[in-house]
């Protein structure tokens, strides 16, 4: 599409979750805009790559069927969604043990009660908090905002549950060791969880923007233009030198920073995939290590969903968090590690690929949910930052952008 100087009613900075949402809700309502990406995919932060006959998700994500509004615009044909089974897998430092959705997982309901990994009284409270939570909304929430350890302490929980699997678990989803996040934001999750599951599209997680994507007429998409300058009256740079004019300016995710005198923070993570013959027990749940001061969780993507990988081995992703070891010191050790966990020798497992992701998790801490995204009448601020750090609340800004122009 032309470029030129002529005034386009709405322009749309970053086609993530939330600028792709946006530009879905304008092609909806007939409102001409402008999408406009600085690299050449859509998704931001959530994405696959692919080499080697295996995809390769950018760090260890997974999608949550319990997302409604954003369920709402994806073609789950096109998806097919492979799911991990609730609950997870947890290595006590002996050996594993499930700790399950019985309600959902009849399988494993005896395995879960004999597991000592929890309490009969914290089994009991796990229950209560899924009903208790059952259609949870943040913004209806109007209780003191305190961090996740508090919130658990105050709900009756044990240490040993807090330290077997809450913060094993939701550290995996936060990439915080401490449980300092919101305790809004943990009921918000924890909610989802307790309505949805894990979940991983047979194109890796690319699929999720790539499936947005396909909704918006392509003749409104610009590709690699990375803005520059934000002039009077939106008369917008980029580094290219090309120049646009905008009514509207919707800002998402990194190009927020043009406009906001708040820098969100994040969470940073490394994530290592290995391939290997390996076969594994119950591989379609996630894997906890509470004991382990290196790997936080592991997940086997192949078991749930195969198309990750055309040749006949597994693929294995291991998550770290608060590592500062090089990459090649941590390679080796974590190969030690999926030895003792899973057998096999250190041949046994080929290493494949290497993410450290400064910018893996949106930061919340309590207190966090009084932003306004509304700069002025012309200029709105989209992105998980301004609803909650999910997939599903990169959408809702996005579309709650396109409905305030």
């Amino acid at each position: 599409m032309s470029d030129s100087l002529s005034k386009h009613n709405t322009i749309i900075i970053g086609a993530g979750p939330a600028g792709l949402a946006c530009a879905i809700e304008c092609q909806n309502k007939n409102m001409q805009f402008l999408l406009i990406e600085k690299s050449n995919r859509a998704g931001g932060r959530v994405g696959s790559i692919r080499e080697d006959g295996y995809t390769f998700d950018l760090g260890f994500q997974v999608y949550n069927s319990a997302y409604e509004i954003t369920n709402s615009l994806l073609s789950f044909d096109d998806l097919k969604l492979e799911y991990f089974s609730p609950g997870a897998m947890i290595h006590d430092g002996i050996s594993f043990q499930i700790i399950s959705d019985p309600l959902r997982d009849l399988k494993q309901v005896f395995t879960t009660l004999l597991s000592n990994v929890s309490s009969l009284s914290d089994k009991i409270r796990i229950f209560r908090l899924k009903n208790q939570l059952n259609g949870y909304q943040i913004d209806l929430d109007e209780s003191s905002d305190i961090s996740t350890y508090q919130y658990l302490s105050n709900q009756g929980f044990s240490e040993r549950i807090i330290e077997m699997f809450f913060r094993p678990f939701f550290s995996g989803i936060f990439l915080e060791k401490g449980l300092v996040t919101s305790s809004k934001f943990f009921k918000y999750v924890f909610s989802k969880f307790n309505n949805g599951l894990a979940c991983l599209p047979r194109g890796g997680m690319q699929a999720i923007p790539d499936c947005l994507l396909n909704r918006i007429d392509n003749r409104n998409i610009i590709w690699g233009r990375e803005l520059f300058k934000i002039g009077k009256q939106n008369h917008i740079s980029f580094k290219s030198g090309n120049s646009l004019k905008a009514k509207n300016l919707v800002l998402t995710g990194e190009s927020c920073k043009f406009f906001s005198k708040s820098i969100p923070k994040y969470n940073s993570s490394k994530t290592i995939y290995f391939s290997t013959s390996v076969n594994f027990i119950n591989g379609d749940y996630i894997h906890l290590f509470p004991l382990d001061g290196l790997i936080n969780n592991i997940a086997i993507p192949t078991s749930v969903c195969s198309s990750y990988s055309e040749n006949s081995n597994h693929l294995i992703s291991v998550t770290t968090i608060n590592c500062n070891l090089s990459e090649s010191k941590m390679i080796k050790k974590v190969k030690k590690k999926l030895m003792k966990y899973y057998g096999g020798e250190k041949k046994d497992y080929q290493f494949l690929k290497y993410f450290d992701i400064k910018k893996s998790t949106l930061l919340q801490l309590p207190g966090y949910y009084d932003l306004s995204n509304k700069v002025n009448e012309n200029v709105i601020l989209a992105g998980e930052q301004y609803v909650n750090g999910s997939i599903e609340g990169a959408v809702i800004s996005g579309i709650n952008a396109a409905k305030s122009l």
